[in-house]
């Protein structure tokens, strides 16, 4: 759920930078006209906010009195989803990604990269290593 927080600190202007979605709020450019920047914090700011439901999912999980059986598969959705926000993170800050324009699609630049989204990142992988070492020891214990 962190990191979803920490974003917050991205639009509110800190030093650190804009994190993974600091381009979404703030300019008036028409929807049609938005750069790959704007696209690429669309795409993070939804990530963001499954990382949030999923965290909250994973705190009311004991409340819920899932069966051990479906503790494999918890762990392994939250490692799939921090997975792809890291992948999709080296994507976007090395080579760009396709993004919509009046002409069809086109590739976007690399996003910049600033300190606040390296610790999103970091953040993120490092709660996806943690459910990876769960996933492991439910698997072989089940």
């Amino acid at each position: 759920m962190a990191p979803f927080f920490l974003q917050m600190l991205g639009f509110g202007q800190t030093p650190l930078g804009g994190g993974l979605c600091g381009e979404l709020f703030g300019n008036d450019t028409p929807l049609g006209l938005q750069g790959a920047g704007f696209w690429y914090a669309v795409l993070f700011m939804l990530l963001l906010g499954l990382q949030l439901m999923y965290g909250g999912f994973l705190l009311l999980a004991r409340l819920l009195e899932l069966p051990k059986s479906m503790e494999p598969g918890l762990y392994a959705t939250g490692v799939g989803l921090a997975g792809l926000l890291t992948l999709l993170f080296l994507l976007t800050r090395t080579t760009g990604l396709p993004y919509p324009s009046p002409q069809g699609l086109a590739i976007g630049e690399t996003a910049p990269l600033d300190p606040l989204s390296l610790i999103l990142v970091g953040s993120s992988l490092g709660g996806g290593l943690l459910l990876l070492d769960l996933f492991k020891r439910r698997a072989a214990g089940s």
